[in-house]
């Protein structure tokens, strides 16, 4: 089969991209062709379809645009003509069987789908975040609390602008706003994706629950790759592996850790570095690191902790610290109780319960009988239901579903 894979980003920037590398990289495994379409930015790995990439224009703030460029990079958000031209001509001279976007909200727009649908290619979307029901993407009222239920309806997201949920910025949120009202309006989505892809059942419930009911959403969770030993967290410390920013909970992880008395290394980077690091000297930051430092780091840990205070869809940092066979102590958010089983593989607790947290540190790091059984539990459910071979299978059966839709 010679799938188009389409994103806006061909770089390793966050989840979204791993997983479709990954995707790419067992597809090819599995005998199957695979083209790129991406917009051309300076970070994107490279790729022999790299000639066809629609222009870049950083929309984020700090872009340091002219006053043209921005309007012009708004307006792409909406319908971009460029995108849309160079995905035509690919579609026109490779002739692929399917389409499967990931993210191309904003940088690409559902623009390029319609030259899909024109060539009656089946499309199909994997739903990495909230974008299609939350104008600011990660369902967060005001960037703070989780928006449940939900104060943006199916057209009118009016509430995201009052909230200023987009950066906290009310320019930026009355664009965001606009952008998915008017896709919604338009129904470019309902009129040219085949089928999506949630990774969990949360996203997917949410999903119909915002109206998406007219295109099929099939369930296919991520995968991981279950290891048969580790050291057995000789690091002696509690590991948080990820971006630094609000949402995540960091905050609550460190305070949780000194109140536990527990050593904590936090391996990532983003918006919250510097305040972190004046805040809990006590800890450990490595700042970014590669994929095999953050193997390193699990393999030596005691526990893994997710603490995030928004709805995680399905966070691969979960599955992998289980693969590694770590115990997980996790926010009982969005998609994560689809992975961790509470008090068998690892430990939930609610967001933003920093005493919560705490207890369920003191008691993994102090019993290293529960570490061993709580980690191998975890390994086991990654075999048993999560794994890389598990996940292609479900992929390739939404592929065949597609395409007998669209023959």
């Amino acid at each position: 089969m010679r799938i188009l894979v389409a994103s806006k980003f061909f770089y390793p920037r966050g989840g979204l991209e791993r997983v479709m590398f990954d995707e790419i990289e067992a597809l090819e495994g599995a005998g199957h062709e695979v083209l790129h379409f991406s917009a051309r930015h300076p970070l994107n790995l490279p790729s022999p379809y790299e000639r066809y990439f629609a222009p870049y224009l950083e929309i984020g703030s700090g872009s340091g645009l002219g006053a043209a460029d921005k309007i012009r990079a708004i307006v792409r958000m909406f319908r971009n003509r460029a995108a849309s031209k160079r995905f035509g001509d690919m579609l026109d001279d490779t002739h692929p069987d399917i389409v499967h976007v990931h993210g191309i909200h904003r940088q690409l727009s559902p623009s390029i789908l319609l030259e899909a649908a024109k060539r009656s290619i089946p499309v199909v979307h994997t739903l990495h975040d909230y974008h299609l029901i939350c104008p600011a993407d990660v369902m967060l009222r005001a960037g703070e609390v989780p928006c449940l239920p939900r104060a943006c309806h199916r057209v009118n997201c009016t509430a995201a602008i009052r909230n200023r949920c987009t950066r906290g910025s009310l320019a930026a949120s009355a664009i965001a706003a606009a952008e998915l009202s008017f896709q919604r309006i338009t129904q470019v989505y309902d009129r040219t994706v085949t089928r999506f892809i949630s990774p969990s059942r949360f996203l997917a419930e949410l999903m119909a629950e915002g109206g998406w009911t007219r295109t099929p959403i099939d369930v296919i969770p991520p995968g991981a790759t279950a290891r048969p030993t580790r050291p057995g967290g000789h690091g002696g410390y509690a590991l948080y592996a990820g971006r630094l920013s609000p949402e995540k909970g960091i905050e609550v992880f460190l305070s949780a850790a000194r109140e536990a008395q527990v050593p904590a290394v936090v391996a990532g980077d983003g918006p919250l570095s510097e305040s972190l690091r004046t805040m809990f000297p006590e800890a450990r930051f490595t700042g970014h690191v590669s994929a095999a430092e953050v193997d390193r780091l699990l393999g030596e840990a005691l526990v893994a902790v997710v603490p995030s205070v928004s709805l995680e869809n399905a966070p691969l940092g979960v599955l992998e610290a289980m693969a590694a066979g770590v115990p997980v102590i996790a926010s009982r958010v969005g998609g994560v109780p689809e992975l961790v089983e509470d008090g068998t593989t690892g430990f939930l607790v609610a967001p933003g319960d920093t005493s919560g947290l705490a207890a369920a540190l003191a008691r993994v790091a102090s019993e290293a009988g529960l570490r061993e059984t709580l980690g191998g539990a975890g390994r086991a459910r990654v075999t048993e239901r999560f794994t890389a071979e598990r996940h292609l299978a479900g992929l390739l059966d939404t592929y065949a579903q597609a395409t007998g839709e669209r023959s």
